[in-house]
Parts: C-alpha cells; sequence; structure tokens
C-alpha cells in the first residue's frame, strides 16, 4: 500500500502542476473562455472513454500492467502540452491525459488488499494521497507557469509533469507488486467480447440499482466540474486574479479535500454509513458552491471554497466505498470502473457548459446552477442508499 499510496502521489502531482495555467494558455493561443473550457473538459472525455476499459483490463490482466502503461502515456502528455504550437495540439495533449488516466485501477488495488470494513479508509487514502500531489502541483504550477493570465505558459510546468510521470512509471515496475493473484482474474469468456467502456455499461446498466448510481455520478460530477473549470476565468472577473492565485487555491482546496479522505471519511464511515456521509458532502459542497457566488471578498471565497472542497472530499470516497461494496471480487475493476466512466461523462459535460453559462447568462451561473444540480442528487442519493441495505452486495438491483 505505501508504495502505491507514493506512486498516486506522484500521478496528482504532474497533473496539478499543468492545470492553473491551461486555461489561460488556451486563451493565449487563441481559444475563446468557451472553447478553453471544452479543452479543459476534454480530460474528463478521455477519461470517460478509457476508465470502464482500464478497469476492465485491470481485472483481466492484474493491476500492475494497467497502472504502467497509464502513467507512461500522462508522460507522453504531458509533452504534448508543453511544446503545443497551437490550440489543436494543445487539446490533444489534454485529452491523451485523460484517455491514460489510471484512478480505477488504482482504487480497484486498494480493493484488493483491505477487506470491506477498512474499505472507506483504504480508499480515502487513496483520494488523500492524489489531493498530496494536488496541494503540491497547483502551488508549484501557479508559479511556473506565469506571473499574469498575459503572460501564462505550460513550457515549464509541463516539463516537469514529464518528469514526474516518468518518475511514477519507473516506480510502479520496480516496486509496486501485483494485488491480483492469477486465479481470481476474470478469464477471457468471462470478459466483454471488446472490452469497451460501453460492453461494461451494457453488463451493468441491467442492474437497476447500478443504473440510479450512475446517473447520479454522472450529475454530480457535471456540477463538480462546472465550478472546478469555470474557477480560473471567474476569478479573474471577479477579482482580477491570474494563475498564481488560482494555483494557491487550488492547493488550499487539494488540502480540505485531502484532510477529509484521509482523517475523518476513513473513521466516520463505520458509524455513520457511507450513504449518509456522501448526502452530507453534497449539501455542503452545494452550500460552498452559493456562499462563493455572494462572496464579496477573497475571504468569503475562502470560506465557500472549505465548504466545497469538505463536502466534495467526503462524497468522493463514500461512493467509492459504497459502490465497491456492490462488486464480486472479479468484477471489482469493471464496476468501479463504470461508475468512474458515468462520472467522467459528467465532468465531460459540465465544462461546455460552464463556459456557454459565464458567457451567455452571467459570470455567477455556472456556479450558481451547479448548486441547483446538486439539490435533487440529494433526494437520489437518500432514495439509493434505503434501497441497497436490501440488496445483496455484488448483485445491484
Amino acid at each position: 500500500m505505501p508504495i502505491l499510496l507514493t506512486t498516486i502521489v506522484l500521478s496528482g502531482l504532474g497533473f496539478g502542476l499543468v492545470l492553473p495555467g491551461m486555461p489561460f494558455v488556451a486563451e493565449n493561443l487563441g481559444a475563446s473562455p468557451a472553447l478553453a473550457t471544452f479543452i479543459m473538459g476534454l480530460y474528463a472525455w478521455g477519461q470517460f472513454v478509457a476508465t470502464s476499459l482500464w478497469g476492465r483490463l485491470s481485472d483481466h490482466y492484474g493491476r500492475k500492467p494497467i497502472l504502467v502503461i497509464t502513467s507512461g502515456g500522462a508522460a507522453l502528455a504531458y509533452l504534448l502540452m508543453a511544446f503545443a504550437p497551437n490550440v489543436w495540439v494543445l487539446a490533444a495533449g489534454r485529452a491523451l491525459s485523460g484517455l491514460m488516466g489510471g484512478l480505477a485501477p488504482a482504487m480497484a488495488y486498494v480493493s484488493d488488499v483491505t477487506p470491506p470494513e477498512r474499505r472507506a479508509q483504504g480508499l480515502g487514502w487513496v483520494g488523500a494521497a492524489m489531493s498530496l500531489g494536488f496541494v503540491i502541483g497547483p502551488a508549484f504550477g501557479g508559479v511556473l507557469g506565469g506571473e499574469d493570465a498575459a503572460s501564462a505558459s505550460l513550457r515549464v510546468p509541463g516539463l516537469v509533469a514529464f518528469v514526474v510521470a516518468a518518475l511514477t512509471t519507473v516506480a510502479t515496475i520496480v516496486f509496486l507488486p501485483e494485488s491480483l493473484p492469477p486465479e481470481e482474474r476474470v478469464h477471457p469468456a468471462g470478459a466483454d467480447a471488446d472490452g469497451t467502456a460501453g460492453g461494461g455499461l451494457r453488463e451493468l446498466v441491467r442492474r437497476p440499482l447500478m443504473t440510479r448510481l450512475l446517473l447520479l455520478g454522472f450529475s454530480v460530477y457535471v456540477a463538480m466540474a462546472m465550478f472546478e473549470t469555470i474557477f480560473p476565468f471567474w476569478t479573474r472577473a471577479r477579482f482580477d486574479w491570474g494563475p498564481r492565485e488560482v494555483g494557491l487555491t487550488f492547493t488550499y482546496l487539494a488540502i480540505v479535500v485531502g484532510l477529509m479522505q484521509g482523517l475523518v471519511v476513513g473513521r466516520l464511515a463505520p458509524r455513520i454509513g457511507e450513504g449518509r456521509l456522501a448526502i452530507g458532502g453534497l449539501a455542503s459542497y452545494a452550500t460552498g458552491l452559493f456562499i462563493m457566488t455572494q462572496a464579496p471578498d477573497w475571504h468569503w471565497l475562502l470560506a465557500g471554497v472549505t465548504l466545497t472542497g469538505g463536502g466534495g472530499g467526503t462524497f468522493l470516497t463514500s461512493m467509492t466505498s459504497f459502490v465497491s461494496r456492490l462488486a464480486g471480487a472479479q468484477e471489482r475493476g469493471l464496476v468501479l470502473g463504470t461508475y468512474q466512466s458515468a462520472s467522467w461523462a459528467g465532468r465531460s459535460v459540465g465544462p461546455t457548459l460552464s463556459g456557454a453559462l459565464f458567457k451567455s447568462v452571467g459570470i455567477d451561473s455556472p456556479l450558481l446552477a451547479g448548486a441547483l444540480i446538486m439539490l435533487p442528487c440529494i433526494g437520489m442519493l437518500a432514495v439509493i442508499t434505503s434501497r441497497s441495505r436490501t440488496t445483496p452486495a455484488g448483485r445491484p438491483g
């Protein structure tokens, strides 16, 4: 487990390095705010296409080789972004980084090596490790990415991210043991014929409870992506911020998320239950978004970010643990990967919707819309939690 967590920290570090400056770089290369947010969303489109595939392949071939492939591919993506001469190469690098996202196999790895009663804590450590990378990455990325929006660049942040991803690949090859024994792997006859994300969705859509979970994940992540991708443009419009301030705020946000995932959720889940924790997380997230729209200065903004980060960290870990309980050992990668695919589908829709609202309705409208989307999701999750208590594990009904 310590070796896996170290590789996840490095993965989050690489991702966070390019995050603060990317929307400004896209604009400097000629993209409109709507196109820039769409490019940001290409990471999510890549995750949507590939997450279930990587999860299913890890059920068949083991977790380690898939983690090696994804971290190596991420290194190439960062090189493309570092040297992008135009907006199309930048978009290609962003999309490739999404296609190479290996979080589903990492989560399946943790599920392999932790008993059910400790799974929320183990998955919380994964989230905290990723958040630790986000703590370090955006802070350095904001400093290395330029003084202001006009001078934003991904050359140095992208090269540093490439080195980090390359080190992650080497560390995974050399130090990470395999967690899924050959006798517990899915044989080709039990896998989808094409091994695609669509195949995984077709298999799970027959289970009504899983279908509701996929819809919930999609909706929640639409709202989250609306906030995350518009935040640099929103803070520039409201407070005249650039990459440095955005990077520091993302760092603070990652600290809050990491503390919730690493120290709080694992302790509360056995007492309260993952479902109730996830509901509280959504309520906190929506409240934080609303406070930000009313913020007269950065102090109130920080209060909203705190509630949003705490709620997001609580929901992400609680729901991942909840979903993992619905999967048997031989389909854990598939179930987690398919849920993540639905979530990334939401993240792919959110940025485009956010950019359109920002331009046509008003600068606060993406955050308000995100808060409103959360409200029916809270009711949906309450129903799912209630009905899942009567459903046998591994056979979502």
